[in-house]
């Protein structure tokens, strides 16, 4: 899936998220690590009491965190390698778009970050929609972003206002 079809802009050029995060996996394919994020960790405690089995993750990246629910016997609809043998259902698509999935399917969605992307209100709302379509009643929604308590808030280049 891709994270939103346009990036950052600079100078009126505007970049697909999908190019910039294919450039850095490619220069370093383990750029966040192998091990899945606390976040994951966390989530997945949650999971487990909940009697999770399906899960949609939103913005993978290289798929640390889709390989870790995967190879602890989840189901998840995501966009990593397919050679990892696990039970893992890889797609791309574009977040701002309609999900390609069944009203009422999954048991969560995750999504470690992603929403931190430059999306308007709009888009913020059409994705917690569809998020909201396609999971089962009671379904959760796992989701987590950088807050001004964040030791990386207000740190780099500013390309919009709170961006």
């Amino acid at each position: 899936m891709l994270l939103g079809k346009t990036g950052k802009r600079k100078t009126g050029i505007v970049l697909k998220l999908s190019e910039v995060w294919n450039k850095v996996y490619k220069s370093n394919n383990s750029f966040f690590g192998e091990e899945p994020s606390n976040f994951a960790l966390l989530c997945f405690n949650h999971m487990k009491t909940n009697n999770v089995k399906k899960v949609l993750e939103l913005g993978s990246g290289h798929g640390r965190d889709t390989t870790f629910f995967a190879s602890n016997g989840l189901e998840v609809l995501d966009r990593v390698a397919k050679e990892k043998r696990l039970p893992i259902k890889p797609r791309i698509y574009d977040v701002k778009s309609p999900l390609p999935s069944l009203d009422g399917y999954f048991d969560a969605v995750y999504s470690h970050m992603l929403l931190n992307m430059r999306f308007s209100l709009e888009e913020l709302h059409f994705i917690f929609s569809e998020i909201t379509r396609v999971l089962k009643p009671k379904g959760l929604n796992f989701f987590s972003v950088r807050n001004y308590n964040d030791k990386s808030y207000g740190t780099g280049i500013e390309i919009d206002k709170g961006i």
